[in-house]
């Protein structure tokens, strides 16, 4: 019988979930606020595409980690 508490994957995949939804909130959050000034702002086109990117492969991340952990548990 497993141990009580929440399985290992499950750990995992929430804390990847939870670290991309941070990021994508920061990220929203720094931008409006560099936007505010009514300066323009240019951000390299990789910093750009990092922002955007990094959020949604670490939730992305987060289900299938979950997805193939929940898979070997049956």
């Amino acid at each position: 019988m497993a141990a009580p508490g929440r399985h290992p994957y499950v750990k995992l995949s929430s804390t990847l979930v939870l670290i991309g939804m941070g990021l994508f909130a920061l990220e929203r959050f720094g931008l409006g606020r560099l936007d505010a000034g009514g300066q323009p702002l240019h951000l390299g086109a990789i910093v750009l595409s990092v922002l955007v990117l990094a959020p949604v492969l670490l939730v992305a991340a987060g289900a299938v980690v979950f997805l193939v952990g929940r898979m070997r548990r049956l």
